[in-house]
């Protein structure tokens, strides 16, 4: 897998882990009329969810392509077009 490859699965899995948080607050938010635990669960998972993008954002900041190209390759690894 390229690291280019590998840097777009990241950025699914940050959207997708916040996503998960979004909807994860909102039904806590719709469940804390009834009282109980279930609103602070839902609460607590989506904190977790947030603290799970964040840290794999942190690690697609370091895995990201460095955008050095040179006259073989570009920045998405690929080899340019002969002319």
């Amino acid at each position: 897998m390229s690291r280019s490859s590998f840097h777009r699965l990241l950025v699914v899995i940050v959207a997708l882990f916040l996503v998960g948080a979004l909807t994860l607050y909102v039904l806590s938010i719709v469940l804390a009329h009834e009282g109980g635990d279930v609103a602070r669960h839902y609460d607590q998972f989506a904190i977790y969810a947030f603290l799970g993008a964040v840290l794999f954002g942190i690690v697609d900041f370091f895995v990201r392509p460095v955008g050095h190209a040179t006259s073989e390759i570009t920045r998405d690894g690929e080899t340019p077009p002969r002319r």
